[in-house]
């Protein structure tokens, strides 16, 4: 018997990838209430009420995870919806809230060299061909680009211009896109990755490809990360603080906020350039990383202080 709920998610899958979409991690979120749904209610043609709560109460203790399901599942009824499914259930906008964000962990000069040295001491596996010549790679791009970590994960070949030091970051968060420049010391290092990974997979569509040019899933990027990062330092393993790639991304804005004010740069007009660059879509998001840099209120009251007679006093 074919099953008409995969049939309506994979047209839906194709309909966004159409659109230009990756569509990864939504796709495995997606897949696996699919299965779901055939296991708890294997006559359900359309998503309802019922099995989309039942397959939430799922994550319920992963709020990352619950956000993301529901963010799918609203989306494919939606979609079934306006193609004439009206009985779709939609999952309603405040039903599961963002997850309370987790206090960003920035690195040390020493943390990112032993990180990057036990990334680059990763053995060849079999199974895993390529592992110990992307990771690397991604991590580093991560780290010196300020990526989200999707971004890294779905880049295109295609899109990776090393001749020009550029790379084109296409609907990386809804229908934005940008183009970033990178430095010729990363260029060169990707050169070389490129020509490394070309040798097993020539005409590869990722540019950090997995063994079957896919790419990387959000939970092998972690997993990865930590396995380095508790290798070289074993004892943060069990000490309570959360570190993830995601990381990098804060660190990468901390680091150039606090080299800016140390150069006596203007922060206020620096911060568009980084705002762009991160592919913020609001100067709000870009200042939440003010807060990240403890000399930064101090500088900014000291060079303050020269305008101070030029405000008028106001009387009581």
């Amino acid at each position: 018997m074919i099953n008409s709920l995969m049939l309506l998610a994979d047209d839906f899958i194709k309909y966004k990838h159409s659109n230009g979409y990756m569509y990864v991690t939504a796709e495995y979120y997606l897949k696996k209430y699919v299965a779901f749904s055939s296991d708890v209610a294997p006559g359900e043609v359309i998503p309802s009420k019922e099995t989309i709560n039942a397959f939430l109460g799922i994550s319920n203790k992963t709020p990352g995870s619950l956000y993301n399901i529901a963010s799918a599942l609203r989306e494919f009824c939606r979609y079934l919806v306006s193609i004439g499914h009206n009985g779709a259930y939609i999952v309603p906008l405040k039903k599961v809230h963002l997850p309370t964000p987790v206090q960003p962990y920035l690195f040390t000069p020493k943390e990112i060299e032993a990180f990057f040295r036990q990334c680059d001491r990763m053995t060849t596996n079999p199974y895993y061909k390529t592992r110990h010549i992307v990771l690397p790679a991604m991590y580093r791009l991560l780290y010196c680009c300020g990526l989200r970590c999707k971004e890294g994960r779905v880049l295109l070949a295609e899109n990776v211009h090393l001749d020009r030091n550029y790379i084109d970051v296409l609907q990386s968060k809804g229908p934005k896109s940008r183009r970033i420049f990178i430095t010729e010391e990363l260029a060169e290092y990707l050169r070389s990755y490129n020509k490394e990974i070309s040798i097993y997979l020539p005409s590869r569509k990722m540019f950090f490809p997995n063994r079957h040019d896919r790419p990387y899933g959000a939970n092998a990027l972690d997993v990865n990360f930590k396995r380095f990062l508790y290798q070289a330092y074993p004892k943060k393993k069990n000490d309570g603080v959360s570190i993830r790639p995601y990381d990098f991304r804060h660190h990468f804005a901390y680091s150039n906020l606090n080299r800016w004010l140390k150069e006596g740069k203007d922060i206020n007009t620096m911060l568009p350039y980084l705002m762009k660059y991160m592919g913020h879509s609001e100067i709000e998001h870009t200042l939440y990383y003010f807060h990240l840099v403890p000399d930064i209120y101090g500088a900014i009251v000291e060079k303050s202080c020269c305008y101070e007679n030029l405000i008028p006093e106001v009387e009581a």
